[in-house]
């Protein structure tokens, strides 16, 4: 009773846990990230880097957020807030929900169900979106990204260390290099900031010189370009006077749709996933049933090794018997425990979405028997 009653205590008091952290550090970063920009707004830090390392000037602050304009810096600032006040309302509604779904069904350990859950799912997305707004701010000056950069590399550590033997609870991961819209973010900030200034530099240089006087060859061709249509000197004249902000705004809208488009499919994917394991469950249960009843009828021992039959295993049965040197007796004895398991799992979990995601977890993620094990006793527990 007492190793039953560990098993499901555990679970709770991780997700509590997760919940204190994860709010905690994000008011710290908030209020750390708002003050640092505020008095760092007019340090032009890597200007002065390069100053003293190339001897020349360069304002590099223009390249970032806001294009060395103090007032627009500090409306980006105060766009910063009012996403970060949103990050953490909606990471506390987001556990919150999660501890309240599980404390509703125990014995589901893989959290994952919950995190697909519609509601959450959303939740996280609108998370997920706010934390791409905050990085892509961050870059309002030099010092705040960096500091952005810190908060990342700290939401990357392992800072719950797992309990041996006890699954752990699942939850999102965000604002860490985990998430693919941040390396992205992050790499193309960095080429807006130290490339593309030399790219449009160039362009400048040579704009300028081939609109004056009377130029040969290919100036005079770009020249004509210009002068035949005003539509196109628009274009050009709004290149080379660069707003290096606008950059930065595209690619976070960019990303944003990018970041839609994709959770929906990861949420599509994922059910079709757990939905569509009903026929491989029917496959498995049906064949085990057929060989074990022809090996009783025939007085012979019952034959599993076929690869159709193997192809709709779960995937620990399936290694188990290609690692070779099988004894086919325990073999067949573990196919009908497992057999059983699928049985008593229909039987006691009535809602279609939690039996295919039991189902799921067998078929793809349990490593052994004793994960069947531990699910049953947490079933039984529950349920008494």
């Amino acid at each position: 009773m007492a190793k039953k009653k560990n098993e499901l205590s555990h679970y709770p008091r991780f997700f509590f846990s997760k919940l204190i952290f994860k709010t905690v550090s994000w008011v710290v970063f908030a209020v750390l990230f708002i003050s640092l920009g505020k008095k760092c707004l007019e340090v032009d830090v890597l200007g002065k880097i390069w100053g003293t390392i190339f001897g020349e000037k360069n304002k590099i602050d223009q390249y970032f957020l806001g294009a060395g304009k103090l007032a627009e810096k500090n409306k980006i600032l105060n766009y910063a807030i009012f996403f970060l006040v949103a990050i953490v309302v909606l990471n506390i509604v987001s556990l919150l929900f999660n501890r309240y779904l599980w404390k509703k069904d125990k014995y589901i350990e893989n959290n994952k169900l919950y995190l697909y859950n519609k509601w959450i799912f959303i939740i996280n997305t609108l998370i997920h979106i706010a934390s791409a707004c905050v990085l892509t701010l961050s870059f309002v000056s030099p010092l705040t990204a960096i500091f952005s950069l810190s908060f990342i590399i700290f939401n990357n550590l392992e800072l719950f260390s797992r309990q041996k033997g006890l699954k752990s609870p699942q939850t999102e991961s965000f604002f860490s290099w985990k998430n693919q819209y941040v390396r992205k973010i992050i790499l193309y900030s960095a080429i807006i900031i130290f490339i593309v200034p030399l790219i449009i530099g160039r362009f400048q240089a040579f704009h300028n010189n081939a609109l004056k006087g009377s130029p040969e060859g290919f100036d005079k061709v770009y020249q004509e370009m210009i002068n035949s249509s005003s539509a196109i000197k628009s274009l050009m004249e709004l290149i080379t006077n660069a707003n290096y902000s606008l950059f930065h705004w595209g690619i976070l809208l960019w990303f944003v749709k990018n970041t839609i488009n994709e959770r929906q499919k990861e949420f599509s994917d994922f059910w079709a996933r757990v939905n569509g394991i009903e026929k491989r469950v029917s496959n498995f249960k049906c064949y085990y049933r057929y060989q074990e009843s022809w090996a009783l009828s025939n007085n012979k021992p019952i034959n599993l090794g076929d690869y159709n039959y193997l192809g709709n295993s779960p995937s620990f049965l399936r290694k188990d018997y290609l690692v070779g040197d099988l004894n086919v007796n325990d073999f067949a004895q573990k196919n009908q425990k497992v057999v059983k398991y699928i049985d008593f799992c229909e039987n006691k979990i009535k809602k279609s979405s939690e039996k295919n995601f039991l189902n799921y977890c067998l078929f793809n993620e349990f490593s052994s028997w004793e994960d069947c094990l531990r699910t049953k006793r947490l079933i039984k527990a529950v349920r008494k």
